[in-house]
């Protein structure tokens, strides 16, 4: 009874430091090994005071981000980006910027480690402040970049990116008739993030309108706010030479197209008989379709 006793112990003891080997490998070596993981925010309550995170509370020696930064930032396709990051307490830490996507390091402290020129480090001397600029933004760019601080354990604080393209729409339909000697009036409207959108060109054809054109008697107008950015065209006198093809082109945003047709009065009624006729044409033969497709469904249903 004794010796089963003593060997039902020694099983035990052979399971639990089984395990305990396990424990060591499987947790403890890659922790002595590799480090600790980065922290984000705010660690629990009851780890070590060498290792309290803390987001804006001044109350600790070790570097922590400040709590005022920008998470989520939007830039316009072509257009620079600038992504935040203010931490404090620095003291001699090295601060670092990482692509997540790839891992790729792109600056350490003021130094650029990318082959990539776009991409700089913005540090405003005697500040707590250091800006990833990417210039020339592509939609290639977004995702999200992590801002590091090399304590023990590393902080880490990723910003998002965010691309878009802007869109420029002239108001009112696709083609317009314009009566002769009248003046020609184009709104251009662009929906932005930015109020930057850049210079707004208007073309007819290839010819770039402006005050300075030779034509004489064109007219510009822009209005710029932090969602919208507005561009009017204006030519006084119409004439034929007017009609063409007209672009509104802004540096940041995609082009909008309207066709103008310059027309005599008699030509304008008659382009509106012709609308009319259309209309009138494609009611009717709404009509038909609609009576075939009852008839059929009456032959149906008799059957």
């Amino acid at each position: 009874m004794k010796s089963c006793q003593a060997m039902a112990d020694m099983k035990h003891t052979h399971l639990t430091m089984t395990s305990l080997k396990y424990l060591v490998a499987g947790f403890l070596l890659p922790t002595l090994l590799l480090g600790p993981p980065p922290t984000e925010g705010r660690q629990n309550p009851g780890s070590s005071a060498q290792h309290q995170i803390t987001w804006g509370r001044p109350n600790t020696n070790t570097a922590y981000f400040a709590e005022d930064i920008v998470r989520n930032v939007t830039a316009v396709v072509g257009q620079k980006a600038k992504l935040p990051c203010k931490v404090v307490n620095l003291d001699k830490k090295d601060v670092s910027w990482i692509r997540q996507r790839d891992l790729h390091i792109l600056t350490v402290g003021i130094f650029t480690y990318t082959s990539d020129d776009r991409f700089k480090v913005y540090h405003p001397e005697e500040s707590n402040e250091w800006y990833l600029e990417i210039s020339s933004v592509t939609f290639r760019d977004a995702g999200v970049y992590e801002c590091q601080v090399s304590t023990s354990p590393k902080i880490f604080l990723p910003i998002n990116l965010i691309v878009e393209v802007q869109q420029a729409k002239i108001k009112g339909p696709k083609e317009v008739y314009i009566q002769n000697g009248s003046t020609i009036k184009l709104t251009c409207i662009v929906n932005t993030h930015s109020e930057n959108v850049g210079s707004v060109t208007w073309y007819r054809d290839t010819s770039e309108l402006d005050y300075d054109s030779p034509r004489g008697g064109v007219s510009l107008e822009i209005e710029k706010t932090p969602t919208r950015t507005t561009s009017k065209l204006f030519l006084t006198r119409a004439n034929r030479a007017d009609s063409g093809n007209y672009t509104c082109a802004p540096q940041f945003a995609d082009a909008a197209f309207v066709l103008v047709h310059v027309v005599n009065g008699e030509e304008s009624a008659a382009v509106q008989t012709a609308n009319s006729v259309t209309l009138h044409c494609d009611v009717q033969l709404l009509c038909w379709c609609v009576t075939l497709m009852l008839l059929l469904l009456l032959l149906e249903t008799h059957r």
